[in-house]
């Protein structure tokens, strides 16, 4: 069994410690925990900075993030398996009521749970922290319950423990966190529990949610290391008396590579999500595993870039839903071995650097100056040789290449532009979205007695507009 522990005290805080020793004999016990005390960070992620992860000497792994970057990090790319249960606590002071929505030990076993993951958050009903053992016991026993009988989906458990010896507790009671009231504000440890309340709805699947969200692409270079004993919120020593290693390790990344949210192992959950979607063309599979999609993104949302949403590039532009790459790659495609290719809308460059791996030679066209070099910039790292970038009215096609196996239009036009089926090569296929408020995706093919037009999937794209800009 895999156990992910996680906390909002701290690493280096005692009821943490005492969970992690408890479940030790239950299975494979990894600790990811914040770097010092964030109570109350609620279920918020890191956006605006990367983070770093390092290792204590005791084995626990720290983050400079919050309790939700912990667990998302943890879940997405620090580990090899996802873990069979989520663990957060032990907190001192009860997290009940209002409490829940801030609590950052209820964040944890929450974003456990909405990676599809079962979780449990455990704090002590009181503020003197003299029975963690009976905590410690109590989240023992639901662990081990858990192991003897497995659930069928996921589920969330808040456990408020009374702070009272183990022979004096009566029994487990479950505790569904609520909304509170407009304007209300956090009680720690001010509130009854609940009796016979469970927070058990079906859990969805993040990938990298928020997509998380926080890592950098690899101009500040992620490190694992050991904790330095003389940070402010260090510890002179562990519960177990071994203090902090001052030395460092430091692990470097080449910016594709990535870690966590970005890393290789978060393309692959990617590329099976696509698989669980319907795409079926391995080489398209392939190529969307191989390209980093995280370098195409500002680097405040690398982490998210692995989800299954459109983001924003800027110029109000978007870089397309993976889904809608594989999806129109896939039937650009349709089996065959591809020659020339032409794309309309550069956008970020993504598209054009997957198309790159199912072509020999891809032209892509972008209207908007500023987008097409950041374009430049973004690819320049993966020296892409087949790959021919213009500046021009995606609306005209690229005639001086012409003709196409392939056009692939990542913007919706109203109508399907004249100049794009002149260029197509007979037996070529345009793939394109076609309309104003509703769209639908449509594809073109010249065949040996015209153009035959079929409506596959309706699709959302921003508008393909005329002219340079």
């Amino acid at each position: 069994m895999r156990i992910l522990l996680s906390n909002d005290d701290g690493y280096f805080a005692p009821g943490l410690a005492l969970l992690a020793e408890s479940l030790a004999g239950l299975g494979e016990i990894t600790v990811v925990a914040p770097e010092r005390d964030r109570s109350g960070a609620s279920n918020s992620l890191t956006l605006d900075r990367p983070l770093t992860v390092r290792r204590s000497a005791n084995g626990f792994l720290f983050v400079n993030g919050t309790p939700t970057d912990c667990v998302h990090l943890a879940v997405t790319g620090l580990l090899e398996h996802l873990p069979d249960i989520v663990v957060s606590g032990i907190n001192l002071g009860a997290n009940m009521g209002d409490d829940t929505i801030y609590s950052g030990t209820v964040a944890a076993a929450t974003e456990g749970f909405l990676l599809g993951i079962p979780s449990i958050a455990v704090s002590l009903h009181g503020k003197e922290g003299g029975h963690y053992a009976t905590a410690a016991r109590v989240a023992r026993e639901l662990v081990e319950r858990f192991r003897c009988e497995p659930l069928r989906q996921p589920m969330l458990l808040n456990v408020n423990v009374p702070d009272i010896e183990y022979r004096r507790v009566a029994g487990h009671r479950g505790y569904a966190p609520r909304q509170a009231a407009q304007g209300g504000a956090g009680h720690q440890g001010g509130h009854a529990a609940q009796p016979d309340r469970v927070l058990d709805r079906r859990g969805r699947r993040r990938a990298g949610r928020r997509p998380g969200h926080r890592l950098s692409r690899g101009r500040i270079r992620p490190r694992v290391g050991h904790a330095a004993a003389d940070r402010p919120h260090a510890p002179a020593a562990d519960r177990h008396g071994a203090g902090l290693a001052r030395d460092e390790a430091a692990m470097s990344l080449a910016p594709e590579r990535g870690i966590g949210m970005t890393s290789q192992r978060a393309r692959d959950r990617m590329v099976a999500r696509l698989r669980e979607q319907g795409v079926r063309d391995g080489l398209v599979l392939e190529a969307m595993r191989a390209v980093p999609r995280h370098l195409f993104v500002d680097e405040a949302l690398a982490s998210r870039a692995y989800e299954d949403s459109a983001l924003p590039i800027g110029f109000e532009q978007t870089i397309s839903r993976p889904l809608a790459v594989a999806r129109m790659l896939e039937v650009a495609r349709d089996g065959r071995d591809l020659d020339r290719v032409l794309e309309i809308g550069t956008g970020c460059g993504y598209g054009a650097a997957v198309l790159a791996r199912i072509a020999r030679q891809v032209y892509s066209v972008e209207r908007i100056a500023p987008l097409l070099e950041r374009a430049r910039a973004n690819l320049r790292s993966l020296r892409i040789g087949n790959l021919r970038l213009a500046h021009g009215d995606g609306n005209r096609g690229l005639p001086e290449a012409a003709p196409f196996d392939a056009i692939v239009v990542a913007a919706a036009a109203p109508q399907v532009p004249p100049a794009l089926h002149e260029q197509l090569a007979r037996g070529g296929r345009l793939v394109i979205p076609v309309g104003v408020d509703s769209q639908e995706l449509t594809l073109i093919e010249r065949t040996a007695s015209g153009l035959r037009e079929t409506r596959l999937d309706a699709v959302r794209f921003v508008p393909l507009r005329s002219g340079k800009g």
